[in-house]
């Protein structure tokens, strides 16, 4: 399996244009509008990645889209299959070559969705655009990462998000329960290629090859992503903040 990174996860935030992080503690930056989907979002920016906070603006067309083959496994689909209650719904893996990345998948014979020409617009007209493609496994125990390559090279990228990055927060581990662990364990070992780097009576930890974000997967009674750990570089001690369906770890340097 080819180079991949964590790139973003996806936190659904009802009524987002009022929404505030307590204390401004992530600063929120303007997205855009996913017209074919009837969502938009807002962005944070941390050192390793960043949280995409998404709300649905036109529910008649999100419920049209997940009717087709890609919407089922689409980005949005799990805010529906939630019956609309908040949290973190899924993750995005990135991929510099989207293209070879399906054909190593095919060659394995994991069935796939796409690539998906993506695209947003902002309240200036500015245009951003993407390719996405989905393991085509509506797995309702977790929803399953998809993939995703940015239309700029990623040395352009990453220099134009430089000055919108809060370099004081890392990403360090992103929590999941789930009612079969197992079965989660195994699927994501093969669909991604994860290393088992440890494992207990409760969880199992993995990790992508090529990135440092660990993936803890915890015996739960409801499957999902319910929390994430950070390293804040400017506190002495630990806090955590729980808000609209999420938990957010922070650990001292």
């Amino acid at each position: 399996m080819q180079y991949l990174k964590l790139d973003h996860m996806i936190h659904y935030i009802h009524q987002l244009d009022n929404f505030k992080y307590p204390g401004h503690l992530f600063k929120l930056h303007q997205g855009g509008h996913h017209e074919r989907l009837g969502t938009y979002n807002r962005l944070a920016y941390l050192n390793n990645a960043y949280i995409e906070l998404l709300d649905v603006y036109k529910p008649d067309v999100l419920l049209k889209m997940i009717k087709t083959d890609e919407g089922r496994v689409s980005f949005p689909s799990k805010i529906v299959q939630d019956n609309y209650s908040q949290g973190i719904k899924t993750l995005a893996f990135r991929t510099q070559d989207i293209h070879q990345l399906k054909k190593d998948l095919e060659t394995r014979n994991i069935e796939v969705i796409g690539p998906v020409d993506m695209h947003r617009e902002n309240v200036k007209g500015d245009k951003t655009s993407w390719k996405l493609l989905y393991i085509a496994d509506p797995d309702y125990r977790v929803k399953p990462p998809f993939f995703i390559q940015w239309s700029e090279a990623e040395e352009v990228r990453n220099a134009k998000l430089e000055p919108l990055q809060q370099k004081e927060f890392t990403i360090r581990t992103i929590n999941i329960h789930s009612t079969e662990r197992e079965h989660t364990v195994k699927k994501w070992e093969y669909w991604f290629d994860m290393e088992k780097i440890s494992e207990t009576k409760t969880y199992t930890a993995l990790k992508l090859k090529n990135d440092d974000v660990v993936y803890h997967i915890y015996d739960g009674e409801h499957s999902g992503y319910k929390s994430v750990t950070l390293r804040d570089d400017k506190t002495s001690s630990s806090y955590t903040l729980i808000i609209r369906g999420a938990s957010y770890q922070f650990e001292a340097d």
